[in-house]
């Protein structure tokens, strides 16, 4: 055959195969097949999920978790146990703002973990598929101009959340809030909500910085508006009689403003403290014995602000201080607090503007957000 018809043949060829769309078909074996479906043979979509399986699709909810509004009133709303609300605020801080959009960041942090792919290989479970009914609730509407509403704003989104029946009434019958903050002073509106649910409950307040400030100190010299803030959110948790005298710092290492004054205050909010650098004498186990004992069977609120792991492993948030704890060390700690009546709880001050290319901080964020929901799966609790 010449070489003119060769080249007619296999032009013919190419055209012939041109006009049939391409199919990529994957094979049984290959890793991703568990997440998509393949077309047909014959070209047909009639077998093709375009419901379920990627990472990347629909509403970006914490860890893929169905989006629930639940801020309406309605009879057939869903029923949850476990919710995540977000806290779009941050003008409390006294250093750099941005936490407004930690809620976001912390549920793109938060693609990777997923209902489907959640079994734990430290433990074998997965929280997710267990009795719990878990949702995202989206992000509370908050006003930006004026801190006194925002705060009213975001109790009421607590109470509401929080005031429905839950799914499962046999195993715990208050559905439980993780809020995605957001700076510190969210922490109050929480625990303010929860007082009407649960009583005075301790705190666990994993940071660096003591937060139990008088607004005196921190704010308050200049109006009582400005008193409260991420700084004094504890003390006036106190002061209202929100919490108990079993409460502990976990991480503290930032400097005090006052050298004697500062630590009085501290023990009059009802709080021990665990210094970052304990961890170098005591190690992972003594710092949850220490955080254990202390709360030993009350009801307890887990507030975590990012700016306790160090500067290397959460560069994204407002009020930095060096010499932290690393992110495994965290969520050992967190591991370790299982058994514990855990009655809600926070990850707050994620400001991701400050995040890295690789996105950290919101990582990191996301995985705490997920321990604080699994030690509530692992452990359901009563009023």
């Amino acid at each position: 055959m010449s070489s003119y018809k060769l080249l007619l043949v296999s032009a013919i060829f190419s055209l012939l195969l041109a006009t049939r769309a391409r199919e990529i078909v994957f094979p049984p074996i290959d890793a991703i097949h568990a997440y998509q479906s393949s077309l047909r043979v014959d070209g047909s979509l009639d077998d093709v999920d375009i419901a379920t399986g990627s990472q990347f699709s629909g509403l970006t909810t914490f860890a893929h978790l169905p989006y629930v509004n639940c801020f309406v009133d309605r009879n057939d709303a869903q029923k949850y146990d476990i919710a995540f609300l977000g806290a779009p605020f941050d003008t409390g801080v006294t250093a750099r703002p941005g936490a407004r959009f930690g809620p976001g960041g912390i549920r793109q942090g938060s693609r990777r973990i997923s209902p489907r792919a959640g079994w734990s290989v430290y433990t074998g479970e997965n929280s997710f598929d267990d009795w719990a009914t878990i949702v995202d609730c989206g992000d509370a509407p908050l006003t930006f101009l004026d801190n006194t509403v925002a705060l009213k704003q975001l109790e009421k989104a607590h109470k509401v959340t929080s005031g429905r029946a839950a799914a499962t009434t046999s195993k715990s019958s208050i559905p439980r809030i993780i809020t995605l903050g957001g700076d510190h002073t969210t922490t109050l509106a929480a625990l303010r909500s929860t007082h009407a649910h649960w009583g005075e409950v301790s705190v666990i307040h994993f940071d660096s910085h003591i937060d139990t400030w008088d607004p005196k100190t921190i704010g308050g010299g200049i109006s009582h508006y400005a008193g409260v803030n991420h700084g004094t959110f504890l003390h006036l948790a106190h002061e209202e009689g929100l919490i108990r005298n079993t409460s502990i710092h976990a991480g503290i290492r930032a400097p005090l403003v006052r050298p004697k004054g500062d630590l009085r205050n501290d023990i009059r909010c009802g709080f021990e403290i665990v210094r970052a650098r304990d961890i170098d004498r005591i190690g992972v186990s003594g710092v949850i014995e220490k955080l254990k004992s202390r709360v030993a069977d009350s009801n307890v609120y887990i507030s975590v602000d990012i700016d306790v792991l160090d500067p290397a492993f959460a560069p994204a948030t407002g009020t930095s201080e060096v010499g932290g704890w690393s992110t495994r060390e965290l969520l050992s700690i967190l591991d370790g607090l299982k058994g514990i009546r855990i009655i809600g709880g926070d990850i707050v001050e994620v400001a991701p503007i400050y995040d890295s290319a690789g996105e950290i901080t919101v990582l990191a964020a996301a995985e705490v957000a997920h321990s604080l929901m699994t030690l509530m799966v692992q452990k359901p609790v009563q009023p």
